[in-house]
């Protein structure tokens, strides 16, 4: 999906002003990965819209902040409000720009701009983010349901927060330490005989990035004993790079919830979640991870 004309002019009112270019010719250098020497704006900017080629996925870039897009949308619609997600202020951007173009929002349904909500959500589950927290998802869970996650699977200073709500009250579990981690874990899993069944798709499990550039997996699911439902659990994990262990991703930080429930739903997803809402909100980056 090319990018239109009017949003390419708004993406030169973006960027191509002094307090952004600089922004902008590392975005293009990132792009075209510094194959080519790039100095001027404009070229920067032909260069970010022949490679990137779409919208949404250009104003995602890690490079284009939340703050960058703020102060731009505040300029244009003063009084624009500070509770936005970046997700929110692209859209609002784009927005601005399909009204300036005189009618181009009012465009009949086969115009390039219609298509772009339903291309944003399809494209986002591919999201590297994404597609590595169901992954991560899909590998804890099976090793930790086959009782096979071991202690170097996690950091060594690992720190777990466990809440387990069932019939007759609840109970919390705070812990530091890989072995800690690991034996809370495993007591929770064999106290109370439960199987982790994680919703694996995109209404299941997500990434995002907190401020301290830590990778949080989002990702719940059902609990299952005996063959049967009987409850659902909410679960965050902070992941960083171990360079000792092939700079593989492994978890550092746990928060979990267990609930007990007498009629769990048949899938629980993020959506439906009462702990995750505020992590949900965190940036959802669309570039390859670091």
């Amino acid at each position: 999906m090319s990018i239109s004309e009017h949003h390419r002019s708004g993406l030169r009112d973006l960027l191509c002003n002094e307090t952004n270019i600089p922004v902008l010719l590392q975005l293009a250098r990132s792009v075209t990965k510094n194959v080519c020497s790039i100095d001027e704006p404009e070229e920067a900017l032909g260069y970010l819209i022949t490679q990137v080629g779409d919208t949404h996925k250009l104003l995602h870039k890690r490079h284009i902040t939340k703050d960058l897009l703020f102060r731009y949308l505040n300029t244009r619609l003063p009084g624009t409000s500070t509770d936005f997600t970046k997700a929110d202020l692209v859209m609002k951007i784009i927005q601005y720009w399909d009204k300036q173009s005189n009618g181009a929002v009012s465009k009949a349904p086969d115009s390039t701009h219609a298509d772009a909500p339903s291309m944003q959500i399809a494209n986002e589950q591919e999201y590297p983010i994404h597609l590595m927290a169901r992954k991560f998802g899909e590998w804890f869970f099976n090793k930790y349901n086959s009782d096979s996650l071991i202690l170097s699977d996690l950091w060594s200073d690992a720190a777990l927060e466990m809440k387990v709500i069932a019939d007759d009250g609840a109970s919390d579990f705070e812990c530091c330490s890989a072995e800690q981690v690991l034996e809370c874990l495993v007591r929770a899993k064999q106290t109370f005989g439960f199987y982790f069944n994680p919703n694996l798709s995109h209404s299941g499990v997500q990434g995002r990035i907190d401020p301290y550039g830590q990778v949080i997996v989002l990702c719940c699911g059902t609990l299952h004993s005996a063959e049967r439902s009987v409850g659902v659990f909410e679960c965050a994990f902070g992941l960083l790079r171990d360079p000792n262990e092939g700079n593989n991703w492994k978890p550092k930080k746990f928060k979990c919830l267990l609930r007990s429930e007498l009629s769990p739903p048949r899938l629980h997803t993020l959506d439906e979640s009462k702990t995750l809402q505020l992590a949900l909100t965190l940036p959802t980056p669309t570039d390859a991870l670091d």
